[in-house]
């Protein structure tokens, strides 16, 4: 239940990312905006994607073990 929350959480960061970039260019199309936000949707990405491997990878042996 605990990574299920994570994961719903990290879905809805990922997206509220996206639209505010995609709305903040849109709006401000200068060059600042253009490349800080995507940054910052990478960055998050990565470690998004860093924590799942990181418990993902144990939580799937320890699931295939029980079987």
């Amino acid at each position: 239940m605990k990574s299920l929350f994570k994961y719903v959480l990290y879905s809805i960061i990922i997206v509220t990312i996206i639209l505010s970039s995609l709305n903040i260019f849109r709006l401000h199309p200068e060059a600042q905006f253009a490349f800080i936000f995507p940054g910052i949707f990478l960055f998050a990405f990565s470690e998004i994607m860093d924590d799942t491997f990181r418990q993902g990878s144990r939580g799937r042996m320890h699931f295939l073990r029980g079987r």
